[in-house]
């Protein structure tokens, strides 16, 4: 892993642990095992150095979440594709859920950087929410509302789940997830 990457992840570990505002320079130094003036070397201020950690994660995400998507099968198989994805990677490591809640709920991270950031997956998310809509399989109503519903709901129960762990009496299946937020946008 380069000097860049270990910064990086290092900024990641502490931010799921302890949150932005509790991360100063000098931490993120320490734990990357290095100075704070190395840090200085490939990231100008503390603001890019979120930034980038923000792309990387959400890079990852969507990268994750269409990693071999069908992109010709049915309008379901796709939808269960890329949710069922995203809510696995979310549940590959309780880091994933901290850090993505704290850079979308951050300042530092603008609306032109949040879409730079999703383009990817919310490209391919809005064809396959217009091509449901289209062939009457969803609602025919606003995408930000059915992305809301699916998206949030998944990241909300991912995040129920690790911040009180045994909160659900049964281990929580994908499949049921999938069938509730299907439900809840099919016509």
């Amino acid at each position: 892993m380069d000097k860049r990457e270990q910064i990086l992840e290092a900024t990641a570990d502490l931010i799921a642990a302890q949150g932005i505002q509790n991360c100063p320079m000098a931490s993120i130094a320490k734990h990357a095992g290095c100075g704070a003036g190395t840090i200085y070397r490939y990231f100008k201020t503390k603001e890019e150095l979120i930034e980038q950690l923000y792309l990387s994660i959400s890079k990852d995400m969507a990268e994750y979440s269409l990693q071999n998507y069908p992109e010709q099968a049915t309008v379901r198989e796709r939808f269960d594709h890329i949710w069922g994805r995203f809510y696995e990677f979310l549940s590959l490591s309780s880091r994933n859920i901290c850090l993505l809640d704290q850079l979308w709920a951050s300042p530092l991270i603008c609306a032109d950087m949040q879409h730079r950031a999703m383009s990817d997956i919310h490209t391919e998310v809005i064809k396959l929410l217009e091509n449901a809509k289209e062939t009457n399989c969803i609602k025919d109503i606003q995408n930000e509302l059915l992305l809301t519903m699916t998206f949030g709901s998944l990241f909300n129960i991912a995040r129920k789940q690790q911040l009180v762990p045994g909160l659900f009496s049964e281990e929580v299946q994908v499949k049921v997830l999938l069938d509730m937020c299907w439900d809840a946008i099919s016509v």
